[in-house]
């Protein structure tokens, strides 16, 4: 794997003061859809997400749509789903993300409905090294729709859990060997995790690798250029083969391109 040097979008639309958030188009593998979602908020939680429908338009702040996390329809007046950390993931039109109160939510983006799920056993106290709140990471690649979590019986190493999209439920789980505060953040693959940790302010590395297609683990060398020190969150998208991170307000994008691991 090589990863190209950062591609710097833009700022996200509330300036700098907001160095916190994300940002991605839909994981789901074979969408047609060019919908970018952006998140900046406050650090410790946040009940709305914006939607573009071009990347020209999330280019030029146009057209846009907020939309609230919100149960509509359940109830009067709508109860709200705010969510927590900046890991979310927009897969096959459905937004998932980190409920602020533990667990998975599932955003209908055409009904505004939220569903939740708690993950069994997951820990609230593990989060990645350079950002507070991603108990849960959300992440969507060619083999379907991933979280990463923790637990406590494992004693802060990375949960790998593929999702039923419908019903929140766990089918799989993998128990990595990977501490994840001492992780910057991690993405999937073609069903593989690779963690990043920071080298220094301007240099990131891919160190490990889970693939829960073998179970094996792997220690990797792969580093890439950042273009400020914290990464508050990165991810795959299958559809264009980019990785898509938000750091310190800045939203950037990154070419990978694979090779065979000897």
């Amino acid at each position: 794997m090589n990863i190209s040097k950062p591609q710097v979008v833009q700022i996200n639309w509330r300036g700098t003061s907001y160095v916190t958030g994300g940002w991605g188009k839909d994981t789901f593998l074979g969408s047609a859809q060019d919908i970018y979602w952006v998140l900046t908020d406050y650090i410790s939680s946040f009940s709305k997400v914006r939607f573009y429908p071009t990347y020209k338009d999330l280019k030029q702040y146009k057209n846009y749509e907020d939309q609230t996390l919100s149960v509509t329809g359940r109830e009067t007046p709508a109860l709200s789903v705010p969510g927590r950390g900046y890991d979310l993931t927009l897969y096959n039109n459905f937004l998932y993300y980190n409920c602020n109160n533990g667990g998975i939510c599932k955003l209908n983006m055409n009904t505004n409905q939220v569903d939740r799920k708690t993950l069994p056993d997951q820990a609230t106290r593990f989060s990645y090294s350079t950002s507070q709140y991603q108990y849960i990471d959300l992440e969507g690649d060619e083999y379907g729709l991933w979280v990463l979590y923790s637990k406590e019986d494992v004693r802060g190493n990375i949960v790998i859990g593929l999702l039923n999209e419908t019903s929140l439920e766990l089918i799989s789980t993998w128990v990595t060997s990977v501490y994840k505060p001492r992780v910057t953040n991690a993405f999937m693959v073609c069903g593989a995790m690779y963690a990043t940790r920071t080298i220094n302010s301007r240099e990131e590395e891919i160190f490990y690798m889970f693939d829960t297609n073998t179970s094996e683990e792997r220690y990797l060398n792969i580093r890439f250029e950042k273009i400020f020190d914290n990464i508050l969150s990165l991810s795959y998208n299958a559809n264009d083969r980019k990785l898509y991170m938000y750091t310190e307000g800045f939203e950037a994008l990154y070419d990978v391109n694979f090779k065979l691991l000897a």
